[in-house]
């Protein structure tokens, strides 16, 4: 009995365990993502002071900004795609989860409906 029960318990957290590690899975990409967005912007900018300090007139300066705004644009628009991308993926998985959750206990729901009525 305590067998049976056992195995039970761990077929119904089986959709828990699997929506934690995706969960788990997809907050490690995003800050892996995040973590390289960051250094890529740390240094942009490291590089954008370094430029700027050694532009003689007020144009190459301007220039140079403008270069450097559309660069983070672009880093920026680029990290939100990614970022989406990983949500989007967790969530489809997530979904198939809960669509083979929700089929389980429906037929587990309709085995236990079998025995009621003998």
């Amino acid at each position: 009995m305590y067998e049976k029960f056992s195995t039970q318990l761990q077929s119904s957290l089986k959709p828990a365990t699997e929506l934690f590690a995706i969960n788990a899975k997809a907050m490690e990409q995003l800050a892996q993502q995040q973590t390289g967005l960051f250094t890529s912007l740390l240094n942009d900018n490291v590089a954008l002071a370094k430029t700027i300090s050694t532009q003689s007139n007020l144009m190459g300066a301007i220039e140079v900004q403008k270069a450097y705004a559309e660069n983070v644009q672009g880093k920026l628009v680029s990290a939100a795609k990614e970022a989406a991308g990983v949500i989007s993926k967790s969530q489809e998985e997530a979904g198939e989860i809960f669509k083979g959750a929700f089929e389980q206990a429906k037929d587990l729901a309709a085995t236990a409906a079998k025995g009621g009525k003998k």
